[in-house]
């Protein structure tokens, strides 16, 4: 199946994904983390990811800290299954990709609700940077090495690629033509190398996916029931390939700063940002493509979740497989 066009074509419209127990005509995800549960409405609270990606909650002015097993975490809050605060409290792992933690009404970020991702931090900026410094140092010629060597005493920030040029002509007395054109060059890869990891850093929560999918294929296939059932056959299929967006996404990151590693100098400035612009591209078609069917996954209860929403599911994800362009080396 050949690839739709992400810039013009809704994914909605392309496979309409519905999430596990949502009404027909209700939008989800909703505007804002609006737990109706008491203990869940007070804005000390919050949701935070800890350092090897587990989800900790956090009452905030206390010393309170519970790591949660963001599967069973409804069992700990004492939320109902499939209930809207436990699709809620699925949401909160997909919205931890896009801020840094999450409190009780705060809303919802407006990439997971399809909005276009936000421009890159400064400190993907800065990290963009510091790999570009150390790549290009090699043959960069007295003029590019003062450069280099100003950009690393230049506070980071939007203008440090003009200050460091005007340091190097102010002070090292290069000419003002050679240092404009390598200040243009390198912004133009530092932001290109920046939206790479920003798209990256944003990608939707793969993982998750993959555990709700194979805790959905140990449940059916255990099941009397169900496991001769086409549903368990389709999961079977399913469980091994969920984890192909999440690879193809590391592998376009890897990709990314292979071309730093390996190809970088200031001469190739421009081709390298043109080749990261076309990186950055693939990961935010990956992302429209997946964001809103991973985060669907991760709202089902593979006991208590209807099997027609389940197998609802299994054919986007395999309309979704098909798109092999996603895929592709780079």
């Amino acid at each position: 199946m050949p690839l739709p066009d992400a810039q013009i074509l809704n994914p909605g419209a392309f496979d309409p994904v519905s999430f596990p127990g949502v009404a027909p005509d209700e939008a989800w995800p909703p505007e804002a983390f609006d737990f109706a549960a008491p203990w869940l409405s007070d804005d000390s609270l919050a949701f935070e990811r800890g350092i090897s990606g587990e989800i900790i909650f956090v009452r905030r002015f206390e010393a309170l800290r519970l790591v949660l097993d963001i599967e069973n975490a409804h069992s700990a809050l004492d939320i109902p299954p499939c209930s809207r605060d436990f699709r809620l409290l699925r949401l909160v792992p997909s919205a931890l990709r896009l801020v840094e933690s999450v409190s009780p009404g705060d809303p919802v970020p407006p990439t997971l609700r399809g909005e276009p991702l936000p421009p890159p931090e400064d400190h993907q900026l800065y990290v963009a940077t510091t790999a570009l410094v150390a790549a290009l140092e090699r043959g960069a010629g007295e003029a590019g090495g003062a450069f280099l060597n100003a950009l690393r005493r230049t506070p980071p920030g939007v203008n440090m690629f003009e200050v460091a040029a005007a340091r190097c002509i102010s002070e090292g007395g290069f000419g003002l033509e050679r240092m404009a054109g390598l200040a243009k060059g390198l912004q133009r890869l530092a932001h290109a190398h920046a939206e790479v990891l920003a798209a990256h850093a944003a990608q939707p929560d793969y993982q998750g996916m993959e555990r709700m999918v194979t805790a959905t294929t140990r449940v059916l296939v255990r099941d009397a029931g169900w496991s001769g059932d086409l549903l368990a056959h389709a999961l079977r299929r399913i469980d091994p390939l969920a984890s192909t967006p999440r690879e193809t996404a590391e592998n376009l990151r890897f990709a990314a700063v292979a071309m730093l590693d390996g190809e970088a100098t200031l001469e190739a400035a421009t081709r390298l940002a043109t080749a990261q612009a076309e990186v950055r591209d693939r990961l935010l078609d990956l992302g429209i493509f997946w964001r809103r069917l991973a985060a669907a996954w991760a709202s089902v209860h593979p006991q208590f979740t209807d099997r027609r929403e389940v197998d609802a599911l299994c054919r986007n994800m395999l309309r979704r497989l098909q798109l092999k362009g996603l895929y592709r080396g780079v």
